[in-house]
């Protein structure tokens, strides 16, 4: 999965949400190599002279500490919820408009297909008909956050929270903008109050573990992803993501029992191929970690990252030449070195 992705939930009959999840792009979902060093697996200096301005002497196992994503049209790594975004029988959100509703699904009919601009114009007449219309700020609310319009989109959740209290997943979308932010702590607050209101919601623990992680806090989010897992124990990404709690843990071995069964579950992805691969390079298994990272390259040619990390093996296990070409084709592909 790259990016977020559109869920479509059905909501008094035939009004379609946005549901915005954490992002599923490689950026927040596997183990990195960058500036924000979290875990540094020890590398030995390159023995090539050729090598040496490429490859790294330590490379840093991380998880990015991006924030959620807003929600764009992805097809692998969806997650769906049965619940509707509005819970319990206190919701005070009032019925729409037929012609609202029109606007709601044209805006998001506009925004599953990227045109983000057109959706708010829907968007925004919905909420001129009927400026009671909660899912109508919710809904601009993902696509402000989609365009990367973080303040906006957090003026637009608000609203929809003033509007309806009990809206569960203003509170969720809310804290992953705020995410985006850096604002971790109150992405948080705004998760502990979305599991007040729906305690049996797996996609709210998920969320809350991954602002836990982003504040280095691995222990917190690995309970909030084990009883995400409970809740739900086939979302391929939790696992992903708690496996990369662990490789920040050290705990490598589990890690890598996590990142097996999140390819059992979801065998495309090419991410978790990439994370386990980094897990066996950690443990000193490099021609492991070299056929996961063929595994994650014929998935996704150009997956960069992936070309870098299996030069580092390649080199590792003295295969100057591949490590070479690795590290080149990395370079090409416009992956910057640590």
């Amino acid at each position: 999965m790259t990016g977020m992705g559109h869920i479509a939930v059905l909501v008094l009959g035939c009004v379609l949400l946005t549901l915005a999840l954490p992002a599923c792009s490689r950026g927040s979902s596997e183990v990195d190599i960058g500036a924000t060093v979290v875990t540094r697996i020890e590398e030995k200096q390159a023995g090539d002279a050729a090598l040496e301005a490429d490859a790294q002497a330590k490379a840093n196992a991380i998880v990015e500490a991006t924030a959620q994503a807003a929600p764009v049209a992805v097809p692998s790594h969806t997650l769906k919820l049965t619940l509707t975004p509005t819970t319990g029988p206190s919701s005070r959100t009032p019925s729409p408009t037929p012609t609202s509703q029109e606007h709601l699904q044209k805006g998001y009919d506009y925004a599953d297909q990227g045109d983000h601009k057109k959706a708010i114009e829907q968007y925004t007449e919905a909420i001129r008909l009927d400026p009671q219309y909660v899912y109508a700020y919710y809904n601009r609310g993902g696509t402000y956050e989609n365009l990367g319009q973080y303040e906006r989109a957090v003026q637009d959740y608000d609203e929809a929270i003033r509007l309806d209290p009990q809206f569960v997943f203003g509170y969720v979308n809310r804290g992953n903008v705020f995410g985006k932010l850096g604002q971790h702590k109150r992405a948080i607050e705004d998760h502990n109050k979305g599991i007040k209101l729906d305690p049996d919601n797996a996609y709210i623990y998920f969320s809350r573990a991954f602002a836990y992680g982003n504040l280095g806090q691995y222990e917190r989010a690995i309970e909030d992803y084990d009883e995400a897992i409970s809740l739900d124990p086939h979302f391929a990404r939790t696992y992903n993501d708690r496996g990369n709690a662990y490789v920040n843990l050290g705990q490598y071995e589990r890690a890598i029992e996590d990142y097996n069964e999140a390819i059992r579950l979801d065998p495309q992805f090419a991410g978790t191929y990439n994370n386990r691969g980094v897990a066996y390079k950690a443990l000193g298994q490099h021609k492991r970690a070299i056929q996961d990272y063929d595994e994650a390259i014929i998935l996704e040619p150009e997956y960069a990252k992936a070309y870098y990390l299996r030069g580092l093996s390649h080199n590792m296990l003295g295969n100057s030449e591949k490590a070479a070409q690795n590290l080149q084709k990395a370079k090409e592909l416009g992956y910057e070195t640590p």
